[in-house]
């Protein structure tokens, strides 16, 4: 797939979090979509790599070392810029579809990138 900037702008208006206007964030179980955004995220803006997080939502039956191996991986950033994971209970009739590696959640603390995303979306598609 080819990558523009409106495209991720998209994105980010119909998955991103804008509950908070200082950090960029979007939470997703695909790979491919976080994938994609932070490919975007790193493309359009300049960022610094050490302030990019991912937290973990994972099921208390899940290992949580190899479910942040895998999202440390597709997502190039590091173990140590993941924060505490929220383990949820293991409740056998609430999900029966449980996620490999989880929920993550990538984000990136920027008021600056989120006004120009913001700004985007309204350009765009207001």
């Amino acid at each position: 797939m080819e990558m523009s900037k409106k495209l991720g702008l998209i994105l980010y208006w119909a998955e991103g979090d804008k509950s908070q206007d200082y950090f960029v964030a979007l939470t997703n179980t695909s790979p491919e979509i976080l994938k994609y955004f932070s490919v975007w995220l790193r493309k359009y803006f300049i960022i610094d790599e050490n302030k990019l997080r991912c937290r973990l939502y994972i099921w208390s039956n899940l290992d949580e070392i190899k479910a942040k191996n895998f999202w440390s991986k597709q997502l190039k950033v590091p173990i140590n810029q993941f924060t505490k994971s929220y383990i949820s209970k293991t409740i056998p009739k609430v999900r029966k579809i449980r996620h490999l590696y989880g929920v993550c959640r990538l984000s990136y603390g920027s008021k600056k990138i989120f006004n120009e995303i913001d700004e985007g979306i309204r350009k765009h598609f207001y």
